[in-house]
């Protein structure tokens, strides 16, 4: 610590002379690319680099320092610091060690104003400048409270410092005592708009750009709360009404709050429509993510979870099926009844009843409807009764039904080879128990899950064993890319014993390959002798 309270101490022309910031400048001025690797991880180069750019380079004010901002790191190449102590806070508490408390920054973490904290922040403020608690209504303004960093608690309480000053000392003070806007300006125009041009001097903004830099923070900061009382806190609609025809409510940055009342969305999803020449029908095909975008509904987008789906089903409910949308994401499928409702759905779309469920298959789909293949093969590990009966709990099928193919045990099988292997391991597996199909395995890296065709118990030993029917076929590619992503991960599982059998060592060779590969993992079988005894 002494070390380094060293480089927290010395002169700035001491500081100049540090071969690190000769580096340093080389990489503002573009000469170099980057700083050396592992400048960061050494504590003295954080030191004085950090002092050297805000001391020297943007020669900020003691009281500045905190109030550091992320864009202001990145532009000064200052990102390394910050990646390694998380946050701008942590980076200055490190190098001004026991300089700065948390009020010193304009920014604190997620969850830390309750009550105490807004107190505590306030009072010590107040000491700092010599006032009392019986002051506040005379110094305490809205102005005073942003400059305290107490913005974020006023907007909690409506941006009336009155009700939060209430909140920390109940019935202490009476809005009487607090600053009010004068009579009469919140509802005549005519001093409105001059209240609000010199707000715009003040603020530098030019009339044009408005929608973009005049939002409800500042209208509260320059007076403005009665008047945005009446217009029910919208900015837009304040400023729309105070100079008509001269903005549009598209220039504007909407609010969450404006985009929760589902009437705006519903105006604003009409205008698109009617803009566009948008068919009905056609609703769910036009409306991506990216077509929202393009649209500048970013924030549609975001109250809606990203979704345009939750967008439309919300504005139109019931009217269109999943399976009309132009793209659905994946994660949507992660759910249960998302995956139910699409093939319930589709069936009723399609007028397939109870006995046409039967003749759906995995060929099926990928000639009608090819958009279910990845949400079988992902979800259903390709077997299409699963999702069948899963999505139709109402009806009882029977494996000869699905033309299923079932063992001498009673098992089901998903083709005529998988049944003869099955029968294989029944006849010729010693002392061993035998589970098909009732394990999952989830790869988490991959999202996918993986129901094994056979696991297999034996001598206090676990093996999976799979059969990839369709591996290296041409017609279905993703078919082996998935097999190889499976015998990855299964590979992976220290607790299991791996076995994989290919078309070419079941086809060609029969069972002698078969054979040859389970006892190579250690399974024990019956003797060939024996098993003709049997």
């Amino acid at each position: 610590m002494a070390l380094l309270n060293k480089y927290r101490y010395i002169k700035h022309s001491q500081l100049k002379r540090k071969p690190i910031v000769t580096i340093y400048e080389d990489v503002l001025s573009g000469e170099r690319k980057s700083l050396p690797r592992g400048t960061w991880v050494d504590d003295r180069n954080v030191i004085i680099l950090i002092r050297y750019a805000l001391e020297i380079k943007l020669q900020l004010r003691e009281g500045d320092i905190p109030k550091i901002n992320r864009r202001l790191i990145k532009q000064y190449k200052l990102f390394g610091a910050l990646n390694r102590f998380k946050s701008e806070k942590k980076l200055i508490q490190f190098v001004y060690a026991n300089k700065y408390d948390e009020f010193d920054f304009s920014r604190v973490s997620p969850g830390y104003w309750d009550i105490n904290s807004i107190k505590s922040r306030l009072e010590y403020y107040l000491k700092k400048g010599n006032y009392t608690i019986e002051d506040i209504p005379k110094i305490v303004k809205y102005d005073k409270l942003v400059e305290w960093g107490l913005s974020n608690p006023l907007k909690r309480f409506n941006h009336s410092p009155y009700r939060l000053i209430n909140a920390l000392y109940p019935q202490k003070f009476t809005p009487y005592q607090f600053r009010k806007i004068p009579q009469g300006t919140a509802t005549k125009k005519s001093r409105l708009k001059k209240h609000f041009f010199k707000m715009l001097t003040q603020e530098n903004i030019a009339f044009r750009n408005i929608p973009k830099h005049v939002n409800q923070e500042m209208l509260i900061k320059y007076r403005f709360s009665g008047a945005l009382d009446y217009y029910q806190n919208s900015p837009s609609r304040f400023i729309m009404d105070l100079f008509p025809g001269s903005f549009n409510i598209r220039e504007f940055n909407r609010t969450n709050y404006y985009w929760q009342d589902a009437n705006n969305a519903y105006n604003e999803i009409m205008k698109l429509i009617e803009e566009n020449q948008i068919p009905q029908e056609k609703i769910p095909v036009y409306f991506t993510k990216k077509f929202l975008q393009e649209n500048d509904l970013h924030g549609l987008l975001h109250e809606y979870n990203g979704s345009p789906i939750e967008i439309i089903n919300k504005l139109f409910p019931d009217k269109y099926n999943i399976t009309e949308f132009q793209r659905v994401p994946n994660k949507y499928w992660y759910k249960r009844e998302n995956r139910v409702d699409a093939l319930r759905a589709y069936c009723k779309q399609n007028d397939l009843g109870r006995n046409q469920l039967t003749n759906l298959s995995r060929a099926y789909f990928k000639k009608y409807f090819p958009r279910f293949i990845s949400i079988l093969d992902r979800h259903y590990d390709s077997r299409i009764y699963n999702w069948i009966k899963e999505a139709f709990p109402e009806y009882t099928f029977e494996p000869e039904e699905f033309n299923l193919h079932i063992g001498i045990d009673g098992q089901r099988c998903d083709s005529n080879e998988e049944l003869m292997i099955h029968d294989y391991l029944v006849k010729n597996l010693r002392n061993a128990q035998l589970k098909s199909s009732a394990i999952k395995f989830i790869n988490s890296l991959e999202r996918e899950t993986y129901i094994p065709d056979w696991v297999i118990q034996q001598q206090g030993q676990i093996f999976i064993i799979e059969y990839f029917g369709l591996y290296q076929s041409k017609r279905f590619p993703e078919y082996t890319k998935k097999v190889n992503r499976k015998i990855k991960y299964f590979n992976s599982l220290s607790d299991y014993n791996f076995i994989a059998i290919k078309p070419d060592d079941f086809r060609r060779k029969g069972f002698k390959t078969i054979r040859g590969l389970l006892l190579d993992k250690g399974l024990k079988l019956y003797p060939v002798s024996t098993l003709n005894s049997i």
